[in-house]
């Protein structure tokens, strides 16, 4: 993730995060569907997806702290 894209993120609000972070999960899903079937040719997606969610679930908990 590119610092311009984490700066941004952490102007969302809560409510936005979390709707953010319920479609990357659910992405990450198809992702690993993918990739169990051999329909997903670039395996590294996977990986930055998990980045993804990882760096959503810090920026909520900073909030609520």
């Amino acid at each position: 993730m590119s610092r311009k894209l984490v700066e941004e993120m952490r102007k969302l609000k809560k409510e936005k995060l979390f709707d953010e972070l319920d479609t990357s999960v659910n992405d990450l899903f198809e992702l690993r569907t993918k990739v169990s079937t051999g329909q997903l040719a670039d395996v590294s997606q996977v990986r930055k997806a998990k980045r993804k969610i990882a760096l959503l679930r810090t920026l909520i908990n900073e909030i609520e702290e």
